[in-house]
């Protein structure tokens, strides 16, 4: 038997989500530096990519990060430096921002370049969201085929 969930608790019902750090760089030059969890593809050709942005007040985790022996480096395409040790990284510029009448606005980004470590998601091993604190990793690889 279903229960009904409340529609301010709905998109919980799409995760786990993938969990991206958005690197940033302010009118003073400031490195900003946040995870994101509400983050899809829009299109393949030209690549562009969605991040659901929430809330006026934004939380930057630079000191986290080097805490946790993260580094910087210079991005190949953009201005904006990236995490050195990060398993997969696109570089994109920013395209517009969509304002709907809800709590998020959605950036949307080319992509101007994208690298990954080799072997694919088990190398990767990106971090899902589920909800509030809770995250997870990626488990077994399961194939459906399509239907020609």
């Amino acid at each position: 038997m279903k229960s009904e969930v409340p529609l301010s608790k709905a998109v919980r019902l799409i995760s786990p989500r993938l969990t991206v750090l958005v690197n940033t760089v302010d009118e003073k030059g400031e490195l900003n530096s946040s995870p994101y969890s509400w983050i899809f593809p829009l299109s393949f050709d030209p690549p562009f990519i969605g991040v659901g942005i929430g809330g006026k007040k934004k939380y930057t985790y630079i000191k986290l990060w080097e805490r946790q022996g993260f580094h910087t480096e210079k991005s190949k395409k953009v201005n904006v430096p990236r995490i050195r040790e990060a398993r997969a990284v696109l570089e994109c510029k920013v395209k517009q921002f969509v304002e709907l009448a809800g709590d998020h606005i959605i950036l949307v980004g080319e992509v101007l370049y994208a690298a990954a470590e080799e072997g694919g998601l088990d190398a990767i091993r990106p971090l899902l969201h589920d909800s509030g604190e809770k995250f997870r990793s990626i488990g077994k690889e399961i194939v459906l085929k399509r239907r020609r």
